[in-house]
């Protein structure tokens, strides 16, 4: 179990108390949008490398991004590594992160609630409540009319690491212990402890494509190494519980101690102006867009074939 935020300074503090010993991750999008606004000449030639440092299996393929960061800025370094690795990192968490990088979930919530936030509270609240009630219902019933042996998404991802299996040479030492060579390079696979030294294969709890050429090899199929979290069956559990539908409110028995209590308003006094309604756009999204067209008469940028006054290119 672990905690994803913005790292904003309530969220940590709150999260902190009412889960005490849970690990608080950094969301990687959130983190490199404030490199970003920080150093914005690196953006463009280390957006990637940060992305797939964060997403790194092996110390090795760590450090060598982390060297291209450095030659580029070193700026950039000294403030991730100001951050803590185990905060963005998935290779120095103390938990397995697996997939669970960024914020997304939630802010793909915030996105869905965005008319319902109109409302007064009681209706809020009863919107989102019959929001989570469909979609409970509507992953329930994909999980349990799912017949393949993991979820859509992650049968898929299986399927490309049985692609990528294709021509790697397999050499057994024991029944369980095999050394795999992946285009020259070496890599051991252990059954038993579900293994592999590339990180693959234990830190996504999905066979890797090494492990999956073990299995071709001894005829074996990927069921017994996927780790159950991704089969249906687990889906299905997941959203066993319905969210139940509420009677209509003149139906509704409250007790009196509840309907006679008094609820006074917050001590709250409203901020001069219109409440915002629209969230704030970072920098990144006002830049303008650095694409432009290009001619297929002459091949220069700038116009297109109509208004062209060059000579054609040679062909």
């Amino acid at each position: 179990m672990c905690i994803v935020s913005d790292r904003h300074e309530s969220i940590i503090k709150a999260a902190s108390r009412i889960y005490p010993g849970v690990p608080h991750f950094a969301c990687i999008w959130h983190l490199w949008k404030n490199v970003y606004s920080r150093y914005r000449k690196s953006d463009e030639m280390l957006s990637g490398v940060f992305y797939s440092m964060a997403n790194a299996y092996t110390q090795e393929e760590f450090d060598m991004l982390m060297e291209k960061v450095e030659k580029v800025d070193i700026r950039v370094k000294e403030y991730l590594d100001l951050a803590g690795r185990e905060k963005w990192a998935r290779l120095y968490a103390p938990v397995n992160r697996a997939w669970t990088m960024t914020s997304n979930i939630v802010e793909s919530i915030n996105s869905a609630i965005v008319q319902a936030r109109e409302l007064l509270i009681y209706d809020f609240l009863e919107e989102v409540r019959m929001m989570f009630g469909r979609w409970n219902h509507t992953n329930r019933q994909n999980g349990s009319y799912t017949f393949t042996t993991l979820g859509k998404k992650f049968n898929e991802l299986l399927s490309i690491n049985e692609y990528k299996s294709t021509r790697m040479k397999v050499i057994p030492a024991t029944e369980y212990l095999h050394t795999v060579i992946d285009d020259g390079r070496r890599f051991i696979v252990c059954l038993e402890k579900k293994t592999c030294t590339c990180k693959e294969f234990q830190m996504e709890e999905m066979p890797c494509p090494h492990a999956w050429a073990v299995f071709k090899s001894k005829n074996l199929t990927a069921d017994n190494y996927c780790s159950n979290l991704y089969k249906p069956e687990t889906v299905v559990k997941t959203y066993d519980v319905p969210v139940y539908p509420l009677p209509d409110e003149s139906e509704r028995k409250i007790p009196a101690s509840i309907s006679e209590e008094i609820v006074l308003p917050l001590r709250y006094k409203r901020p001069p102006g219109r409440p915002k309604k629209k969230r704030d756009k970072p920098l990144t999204e006002f830049l303008p867009n650095k694409r432009s067209n290009s001619c297929s008469r002459s091949g220069h940028e700038g116009h297109n074939r109509r208004s062209c006054r060059n000579e054609p290119r040679r062909k």
